[in-house]
C-alpha cells in the first residue's frame, strides 16, 4: 500500500524547501480532499517560512544563525511528517490522493503495525581532538521514515532533537570537554519514540 514519502526527497536544504513548497501548494489547492488538515497545513506554512528565512540568515556563517537554521529545519521536517500521517490516513494507499497533497507516493509494501522497534545499537565516535564533533550511527531499519537522534549534556533536562533520513549523522559545535549522552529512536508509521539505551561520551 502506497504512503507519502518524506525521506529521500528532502535531504538537502534546497530539496527540503522545494518539497515543502510543493506539499503546501498542493495541499492548499486540494484542501477539499483533506478538510481536517487545516491546522497541519497552517503549521507547515509557518515552519516553511521560518526555515526559508533562517537559511538566508545562516548564509553569512553566523554560528547562532546556523543553529537556528538547523532547529527550524527539524521543525519543518516534523511538520511534514505530521501532515503525511494525516494524508496517509485519508488516502488509504491511493497514490492519486497522496499526489494531490503534494507528497510522492512510495512503492507499495507491507507496513509494520505498532510502535517502532527499539534500536539495539548506537555508536558514538569523536572526530580529531579540538573539532568538537561526533558521529552517531545506528542499525538501519527499512521501515523507518526518520531516525530521531537526541543529545544533551549530562545533567541537563532537555534533549536536543535532530531528525535524519539516514541512520548516521554528524553533530557539530558541541561543548569542548563536556560529557554528553545520546539516544536514538526509529520513527515509523506510529510516531511514538522507542529509544535506544543512552550512550555517554566526552567531546574532545
Amino acid at each position: 500500500m502506497a504512503k507519502p514519502k518524506v525521506t529521500t526527497e528532502i535531504g538537502s536544504e534546497a530539496k527540503l524547501l522545494k518539497y515543502g513548497d510543493n506539499v503546501l501548494k498542493k495541499s492548499t489547492e486540494n484542501a477539499v480532499l483533506f478538510p481536517d488538515a487545516t491546522e497541519l497545513v497552517a503549521a507547515l506554512k509557518t515552519e516553511l517560512d521560518l526555515f526559508r528565512n533562517s537559511v538566508a540568515e545562516a548564509s553569512y556563517r553566523d554560528k547562532r544563525q546556523v543553529v537556528i537554521k538547523n532547529q527550524n529545519g527539524t521543525a519543518l521536517r516534523q511538520a511534514l511528517y505530521q501532515l503525511s500521517l494525516h494524508v496517509e490516513m485519508v488516502a488509504k494507499g491511493d497514490p492519486n490522493l497522496i499526489l494531490a497533497a503534494g507528497f510522492t507516493p512510495s512503492k507499495p509494501r507491507s507496513i509494520p503495525v505498532g510502535i517502532s522497534p527499539k534500536p539495539t545499537i548506537l555508536t558514538v565516535r569523536n572526530h580529531e581532538q579540538g573539532l568538537m564533533m561526533v558521529d552517531l550511527s545506528t542499525k538501519a531499519w527499512k521501515s523507518a521514515r526518520y531516525y530521531q537522534f537526541e543529545h544533551r549534556i549530562v545533567g541537563a533536562i532537555d534533549w536536543t532533537i535532530t531528525l535524519s533520513s539516514k541512520s548516521r549523522i554528524t553533530l557539530k559545535e558541541l561543548d569542548h570537554l563536556k560529557e554528553y549522552e545520546f539516544r536514538v529512536s526509529y520513527l515509523g508509521p506510529d510516531p511514538t519514540p522507542n529509544y535506544s539505551d543512552n550512550v555517554r561520551c566526552f567531546v574532545v
